[in-house]
């Protein structure tokens, strides 16, 4: 069950990721995004939309119509709220597995924010089938995540105090996370260990091997580094060893051929 203190929360927290152009983990995808993109009269799909900031960011800055869609029925519940808060009409949220009851219509644009390292390999797989099914010719799919080596990919080095902790033996980092533990906004996890026990380690390699099949071809790839902060490099891509430790955030566009 949801508490009120972690509804507030949830509510503070997707909020900030709508309103806050600057928001820590989502500044560089909006301004890529921004960059990038013109999503006005596009039909977007924003898969795993969890709380719906993001969504509602596509829905307030361009003329186009926004699905949102995640398998957690909390995070949902805090979308709805924002849209209703804020007045965003061209935005539906819903509680929806696609594999299980796939989209009736195509969609030009398709965004996986910080979703597809919580989704495990194999049902990943799946998903982007079925997305690469939902495109229109010529449709893209944005995807952003974390990768393995990021010294935040763990989702937990804020409570344990190290980045790069994923690669502590479990028989050290999972004490110190259970230690730390606490609930948060969500009914698939429900706390900070459930969320660290569920991520899939991707890389960039594993998109690679999980998109195979789809008929989605990689056409973009933007690894954001901490190089990047130093303005001569900031278009600098280092995603080779050693210097990948120093990446924060992968993000591909793929293409429907």
């Amino acid at each position: 069950m949801m508490t009120q203190a972690l509804y507030q929360e949830g509510l503070a927290y997707a909020e900030g990721n709508f309103l806050d152009e600057n928001a820590s983990h989502l500044h560089v995808d909006k301004k890529l995004i921004r960059e990038k993109f013109n999503l006005d009269g596009k039909k977007i799909l924003d898969f795993g939309c969890g709380m719906g900031g993001m969504s509602l960011w596509y829905a307030s800055n361009w003329n186009c119509q926004v699905h949102g869609v995640d398998i957690d029925r909390h995070h949902i519940t805090i979308a709805n709220e924002l849209k209703s808060r804020h007045g965003i009409s061209n935005v539906h949220f819903e509680v929806r597995n696609i594999l299980e009851r796939p989209l009736e219509e195509k969609v030009d644009f398709v965004v996986l924010n910080d979703v597809a390292e919580h989704i495990q390999l194999p049902i990943l797989k799946q998903i982007f089938l079925e997305l690469g099914r939902s495109l229109v010719k010529g449709g893209q799919v944005f995807v952003s995540y974390p990768p393995w080596r990021s010294p935040y990919a763990s989702h937990v080095q804020h409570v344990v105090g190290i980045p790069w902790c994923q690669f502590l033996p479990d028989s050290i980092l999972l004490p110190m996370i259970e230690r730390n533990n606490r609930p948060i906004v969500g009914e698939e996890e429900s706390d900070l260990l459930q969320a660290y026990k569920g991520l899939n380690h991707l890389t960039h390699a594993k998109v690679m091997q999980v998109i195979e099949g789809s008929g989605l071809t990689p056409v973009f790839r933007k690894s954001h580094s901490f190089i990047n902060k130093v303005p001569f490099l900031k278009s600098i891509n280092l995603n080779f060893f050693p210097l990948d430790f120093l990446v924060t955030k992968e993000f591909i566009l793929l293409r429907k051929n």
